[in-house]
């Protein structure tokens, strides 16, 4: 089968017994921006990379999990192991000047699409638990917040079928209001005591979407609906790397993987590239930054100042972070 309209978060077998999980929404013409989540035992000696000592198994096949998903040490480490054993994973981005990781379309296996995965469990219902838990956990989520489980979705290995002990509930939510009101349940519930939200460290206590359920752990992420999905017809081009300071206009954007916050009046530390004060975005490649900044607030980044043109030559600027390079990163102040 030929998988032609996968989205951030679907995940992918391919031929070769890997599993990625797509990521973001523009993409090659006949492959999906990826990132790689398991390596069957049998490869994973090709593989110059740390694993972590839990095993899943999938059928028959017993499979390992890198230690380390974002580092760039280890992206740079997994894409050369890639285009020593298995080149066809990797594709050299002109306009970026880097090599990405990516799953050619036609090779891959099977997908599990996390609204589908949910449809058939509610359908077959719960063979343990865990499963158990995550129905429940859904249904309250759902009538709490008027979301249909027909827009929410169960992601991770519960939705691949390979879950075991310390495995965590991770559902998905279509579309940007409907995340938004999930999102204002999940706080109702926590006071009511229903769930407990995590708020241990600053960026969880601002995007309240982690908690504990039963005793399990849960996190709640956005997906575009088709609907929201708009082709970029443009070219990026890496300028250098920048310190900025912004002033957030709109954060609507920043729910999702990539996360694109709009943003004015930058500034960048030291001496800085004067194309820096025409930034108009800042893009988080890196999941954990999504939805951490409220339009108003002053967001700090650190990343790669890139020059974008669509096919008319307007010209745009734009700070990313996740680019690969050491030390990237977003925060936030009122002031």
């Amino acid at each position: 089968m030929f998988y032609t309209n996968l989205r951030d978060g679907d995940a992918a077998i391919t031929s070769h017994g890997f599993i990625f999980y797509v990521f973001g929404y523009d993409h090659p013409r006949s492959a999906y921006n990826a990132f790689l989540k398991y390596v069957p035992e049998e490869l994973a000696g090709r593989f110059d990379i740390d694993w972590l000592e839990a095993r899943w198994k999938l059928e028959d096949r017993t499979l390992l999990r890198p230690m380390e998903l974002y580092n760039p040490d280890n992206l740079g480490e997994l894409i050369e192991s890639f285009l020593r054993s298995f080149p066809d994973y990797v594709r050299h981005s002109r306009e970026l000047g880097r090599h990405m990781i990516i799953v050619p379309r036609g090779l891959i296996e099977r997908a599990f699409i996390p609204s589908r995965q949910l449809r058939d469990l509610i359908v077959h219902g719960a063979s343990d638990s865990l499963e158990e838990r995550a129905l429940s956990l859904i249904d309250i989520v759902s009538k709490g917040s008027g979301v249909s489980s027909g827009y929410l979705g169960i992601h991770g290995s519960i939705s691949l079928g390979m879950h075991h002990e310390g495995s965590d509930i991770d559902i998905a939510v279509y579309g940007g209001d409907n995340y938004r009101r999930v999102k204002g349940a999940l706080v109702e519930l926590d006071e009511r005591g229903t769930l407990t939200l995590k708020r241990d460290d600053p960026i969880s206590a601002k995007r309240l979407n982690r908690g504990v359920f039963r005793g399990v752990d849960f996190v709640v992420n956005a997906t575009r609906r088709y609907y929201e999905i708009v082709k970029r017809d443009r070219v990026f081009r890496p300028l250098c790397a920048a310190d900025v300071t912004c002033r957030c206009t709109s954060a609507d954007e920043a729910v999702f993987r990539p996360a694109i916050y709009s943003v004015e009046n930058c500034e960048g530390s030291g001496n800085a590239d004067p194309r820096i004060s025409r930034v108009s975005e800042v893009v988080s490649m890196i999941g954990l930054y999504r939805d951490v900044v409220r339009a108003g607030e002053r967001i700090r980044a650190r990343g790669m100042l890139e020059e974008s043109t669509d096919a008319r030559g307007n010209t745009k600027y734009r700070v990313v972070v996740g680019s690969g390079s050491p030390m990237e990163y977003i925060s936030w102040s009122d002031d």
